[in-house]
């Protein structure tokens, strides 16, 4: 059916253009010397090279003089080729190769073969359909020359930023193709070369420092225009001389009153190019106010007498039409203008008056950087119904088919019609097919305080895991923690508050919060007594390497359960501050531990790190010996002493997700220490669940091991955060490799070499279980304890290190 309507359209053109055809040869002829036809070999369908037909509109030998690529300004173009190439007469005798089958009406505009060979992969699906004379690379790009011109080689220009993108839409126009979009961009095509915009818009443009005056010259002659219609139109266009007479009578006096009435309303002040239902709503209510006035008037006033009330009603709607007329017709002229290249296709996510604001906004003056291929609504009783000419494509129950024939370059999602939980499926989704999405506020978030910027990154922590997330049934542990007294040192932190929310909903006897800033004491106390009223909370501002006030506190409260979370965590950090990582991580834990089991404690649970196995950094050694003396402690108190062990935790202070999310909020580049550092990660929620569970089933002494699953290359991360925020990685944001720091290395285990790995009751919980003796080596830790307190007592850093260096290695058995 194409190739017909291509071998008709493209006879019936030649046959009634001829005369155009012959009157541009003649001219070309006139006005220099060389052929009228241009010959270049270009390649067609299935990389076959053909010859173009083209009036000539350089001079001759042009193409030995400059790229195959043309700027505005080039002196190769002749000055009627500049006519022809501004109206498109130049690429008429094109219908010849319709005619003879290399091309077709509608189709990939034809490219040089050195243009071709340089993107031939990209080309192999373009050509699989024949070239064509026009296609949306060629609306798209109807006045590439300007814009080849603003850059200093235009050539590079064309072959790193245009051509791709021509192929972009190309490619986008093969998927599409059919008889109807063809018919539909050869309309488009003939409008956007018959429409005089850019005229009108520079006509517009002059006009602008004399606006008001103008406005108000043309709603006089309008509104003019508008009474004599009304009386022609009521007296079947023969107006009797007695009317007519009271018309010329009239009309002075109801332009005075309806000019003067359009003050209130600010008539003069509009913007035309912006007109809106408000506008329309303004210019109504002035008219019926002028009408009511002049109908008051016109029987009181004895030279108005007699005027017919059958044409005060048709001033009014002839009025109101003329007067909402023009201005939409400036609007329209707005959004008739050349839509913008580099346009990204999207699918909406909406539903109801959300779905058509978003719209609304996204086609605005049809030169927005989106192109909108579609919106999923809520319901699917919906689909087929067009807002803003937009399809609904379907319900959210077809999201993965539809993502999947559409594929566009990203998904919009609204938030205030999307539900949280429909909003991870979303998210899950549109990763599954490599897909970006972009959470978009409707206007009452924004009102209600929301920042546009949080609200694009809002992105649920599972949505980072390259996994399901863990889930556990805390159901069989709550008696281990109802009604019991629990102690957590470190509450405010990130770790710490998580285990006080989960143990505070577990109905506990007292929970005692230990925390030595204020801050954040405050804000878990604040969160904590509002979720549970009826729960009995101690907030405890002290500090662990204080013993007195930890000696205080355990007296006071005598806890069951001790969960010591307080610790220095930041590796970089605690590189440069070695003697406050000894003094909290080791010294501090010391006298928790022990103090804990002075008084009789059931349990304590130590929160270690990955980063204490086999260490390389100051963080990672001083929690390693923490472990190690709380081995040690286990058996000689009734304390049952537990370790947990687990990688990084998503969210949590200090971490990458919030920097890389600051990063990505001030526009980059986001910094990652090398492409192939990985780590270990869980969820803050998921972690804890299984630092209650440990604590419900240890027996003491052992050292739990989360299972974290494979680990993730933080450059994985930092992308999928990146494309999550409905950004580009590489385009939109800039990564840079910064280089290891010190105490860091590539890759992080759970486990020692020298460590056997069990198996627990919960298949995500495990034991790490030494296979040989540490027990020397843990004496010896302890009696060096005294002597690396005593350097840090001089604030040396050397002492605390190279002890603990020297210790850990003969601990690795």
């Amino acid at each position: 059916m194409k190739r017909a309507f291509d071998i008709l359209a493209s006879l019936t053109g030649l046959v009634l253009l001829s005369p155009v055809l012959a009157v541009a040869a003649i001219l070309i002829k006139l006005t220099g010397r060389g052929p009228a036809i241009f010959r270049q070999e270009r390649v067609g369908r299935h990389f076959r090279p053909f010859r173009i037909y083209k009036f000539r509109t350089m001079v001759v030998g042009a193409h030995e003089m400059g790229p195959g690529i043309t700027a505005a300004g080039d002196p190769r173009v002749t000055a009627i080729g500049r006519i022809l190439r501004k109206t498109k007469i130049d690429e008429l005798p094109q219908l010849y190769n319709v005619l003879r089958g290399e091309m077709s009406l509608v189709g990939p505009r034809p490219e040089l073969p050195k243009y071709v060979n340089l993107f031939r992969a990209e080309y192999e699906e373009v050509l699989a359909v024949r070239p064509g004379i026009t296609d949306p690379a060629s609306i798209a790009y109807r006045d590439e020359s300007p814009l080849l011109a603003k850059t200093r080689d235009p050539e590079d220009q064309y072959l790193h930023v245009i051509l791709p993108e021509k192929l972009r839409l190309a490619k986008e126009y093969v998927h599409r193709s059919s008889f109807l979009y063809d018919l539909r961009l050869i309309l488009t095509t003939l409008a956007s070369i018959a429409y005089p915009g850019k005229s009108l818009d520079r006509l517009f443009n002059s006009m602008s420092p004399h606006r008001y005056p103008i406005a108000a010259v043309a709603q006089s002659a309008l509104l003019v225009a508008a009474h004599y219609l009304a009386f022609l139109i009521r007296f079947d266009g023969q107006i009797p001389d007695r009317e007519f007479h009271l018309f010329l009578q009239t009309a002075p006096a109801l332009l005075a009153l309806q000019l003067l009435l359009f003050h209130p309303f600010r008539l003069y002040r509009g913007l035309w190019r912006y007109v809106s239902i408000q506008d329309l709503k303004s210019i109504a209510a002035s008219l019926t106010l002028s009408s009511a006035a002049w109908w008051l008037l016109s029987g009181l006033v004895r030279p108005f007498a007699g005027y017919p009330r059958s044409v005060m009603i048709l001033d009014w709607v002839l009025s109101l039409a003329l007067l909402g007329g023009v201005r939409l017709l400036r609007r329209i002229n707005r959004e008739l203008g050349p839509p913008t290249p580099h346009t990204r296709s999207v699918l909406v996510i909406s539903s109801g008056d959300a779905a058509e604001r978003v719209l609304r906004g996204l086609l605005a003056g049809g030169q927005g950087k989106y192109r909108v291929v579609g919106l999923i609504d809520k319901e699917a009783k919906h689909t087929g119904d067009r807002i803003h000419n937009v399809p609904v494509l379907g319900g959210q129950e077809n999201i993965e088919a539809i993502i999947g024939r559409e594929d566009p370059d990203e998904i919009l999602v609204t938030i205030s019609t999307t539900p949280v939980a429909d909003r991870k499926d979303i998210v899950r989704l549109c990763k599954k097919f490599g897909k970006p999405v972009r959470m978009i506020p409707d206007l009452p978030d924004i009102l209600a305080g929301k920042e546009l910027t949080s609200l694009a990154l809002d992105i649920e922590p599972d949505d980072l895991l390259f996994r399901e997330p863990i889930r556990t049934d805390l159901g069989a542990i709550r008696d281990t923690y109802g009604s019991r007294r629990i102690l957590i040192t470190g509450a405010g932190g990130s770790i710490g508050s998580e285990i006080s929310r989960q143990v505070a909903a577990c109905k506990p006897r007292l929970l005692v919060l230990f925390e030595k800033h204020e801050a954040s004491l405050y804000m878990i106390d604040k969160e904590l007594r509002s979720l549970y009223p009826a729960l009995e909370i101690e907030s405890v501002i002290g500090d662990i390497t204080d013993e007195e006030r930890v000696r205080e506190i355990m007296k006071k409260t005598a806890p069951h359960v001790v969960f010591h979370a307080a610790a220095y965590k930041h590796v970089p950090m605690m590189e440069r501050n070695p003697a406050e990582a000894f003094k909290t991580n080791v010294l501090g834990t010391r006298t928790v531990s022990a103090l804990a089991g002075e008084c009789k404690a059931e349990v304590f649970v130590l929160i270690s790190t990955d980063k204490a196995v086999e260490p390389l950094s100051v963080m990672g050694r001083t929690k390693r010996i923490a472990e190690l003396m709380l081995q040690e402690l286990n058996g000689t108190k009734p304390t049952k002493y537990l370790t947990v062990r687990f990688g990084n935790v998503l969210e949590s202070s200090g971490s990458v997700i919030p920097l890389f999310r600051e990063q990505i909020e001030a526009g980059g580049p986001v910094t990652v220490t090398h492409p192939e550092v990985t780590r270990l990660f869980m969820t803050i929620p998921e972690a804890v669940q299984l630092i209650l569970l440990a604590a419900s089933i240890g027996k003491g002494g052992e050292t739990f091991v989360l299972d974290m699953g494979k680990p993730i290359r933080i450059l994985d991360l930092a992308k999928a955060l990146i494309r999550l925020s409905g950004l580009s990685p590489g385009r939109d944001i800039e990564i840079v490799f910064t280089g290891l720091r010190p105490g860091e290395r590539l890759f992080e285990k759970l486990v020692n070499d020298h460590e056997k790995v069990w198996k627990t009751s919960h298949p995500k919980l495990l034991m790490a279980v030494s296979e040989g003796s540490e027990r020397r080596a843990r004496e010896e830790i302890l009696q060096h304890v005294a002597l690396m307190e005593s350097a840090i007592g001089a604030d040396l850093a050397a002492k605390v290190c190279e002890p603990a260096k020297r210790l850990l290695a003969q601990a690795r058995g």
